[in-house]
């Protein structure tokens, strides 16, 4: 189990640091957020980071605690991704405010009901359900907002999914909503089993409960991390794969715009890149465009210019890739 932990742990770590490039630029910020409080989440669940940890902050399952806060926290981003997603003017102000205050609300009831109580001082918090109402109002602050928020995502992603026409669109959904489902049976199955536990001193989590219970805390990440990631994995890949094939002719194409434009360098508002720079230019297809097009207009000004049958088989590879880029841009804009 701890195996597992750890595994899913690093699984969230590097689904964060693929965000990290976008986040750069501007893009994919609250799923970044996500991933690393998730990560940091999964990551004080092994016994083997948790108990150190717990030592660290003076002991007192103070650990057990920020587990619970981080979930919530969690919890509220991936809120904010599902309504800049789903809503036309994005995340709103005063929506912003009331995830806020929610948010901070429960963290601090939270803390109320877990400094407050005694049931806190024990060996292993987390082994089972401890047979107390206070600990079942404690967790059932987590467990209530997991199940609240798994059903309202769980809906928008039925609602997206009958909109959606792209297949990895439509995986991406369909991955969430099973994590969605998976979140919701872990909620349901936690609060039932801390209420028997309190009601029966003798009840445990057994049979096909333990195993819905422990299938739905390991699959559900990782179903999310992958439905949530999938869409954006596939356009990053789609574009480095379109990058290098632009990069490559782009490369190739270089010696015959030189020479065609040398003697007539006021044709060109292109700038001079050097061989390093042709390899890490960030767009290197907007940089295609501009040589491919000011080679066809220095040969439509001098046709007397000589052009070999290779050379001209790289201007119509050029022609046909720009001329796609082009397409596609259009489709989008329409």
């Amino acid at each position: 189990m701890q195996t597992i932990l750890f595994t899913l742990s690093a699984v969230f770590w590097i689904a964060a640091a693929v965000c990290v490039p976008s986040a750069i630029r501007g893009r994919r910020r609250p799923l970044l957020l996500f991933l690393a409080v998730f990560a940091l989440t999964m990551t004080l669940m092994p016994q083997p980071v948790y108990r150190p940890v717990d030592a660290l902050l003076g002991g007192g399952n103070v650990t057990y605690f920020i587990f619970h806060a981080l979930t919530i926290v969690a919890i509220a981003l991936l809120d904010v991704i599902v309504q800049e997603a789903m809503s036309p003017r994005g995340l709103t102000r005063a929506r912003q405010r009331a995830t806020v205050l929610i948010t901070t609300a429960i963290v601090l009831v939270q803390a109320v009901l877990f400094f407050g109580s005694d049931w806190r001082v024990t060996d292993d918090i987390a082994a089972s359900f401890i047979p107390r109402w206070d600990f079942t109002a404690y967790a059932a602050t987590t467990w209530i907002a997991m199940g609240i928020f798994a059903v309202s995502f769980g809906i928008a992603c039925i609602r997206d999914l009958r909109r959606q026409r792209r297949l990895v669109t439509r995986i991406s959904l369909s991955l969430v909503l099973l994590a969605c489902l998976g979140v919701l049976a872990y909620a349901l199955i936690s609060l039932t089993s801390a209420i028997l536990a309190v009601l029966y001193a003798d009840y445990l989590l057994v049979g096909w409960g333990r195993i819905a219970y422990t299938l739905s805390l390991l699959l559900s990440p990782i179903s999310l991390v992958i439905g949530l990631g999938l869409t954006a994995t596939v356009d990053g890949l789609t574009s480095s794969g379109r990058n290098f094939h632009d990069r490559v002719l782009l490369w190739r194409i270089t010696p015959l715009w030189q020479r065609l434009l040398a003697d007539t360098p006021e044709l060109s508002i292109e700038r001079e890149l050097s061989p390093l720079q042709l390899l890490i230019v960030r767009v290197p297809g907007a940089h295609l465009y501009r040589r491919h097009v000011e080679i066809r207009d220095s040969l439509l000004l001098h046709p007397e210019q000589a052009v070999s049958p290779a050379e001209q088989g790289l201007i119509d590879l050029a022609e046909v890739r720009t001329q796609a880029r082009t397409t596609a841009l259009a489709g989008v804009t329409r």
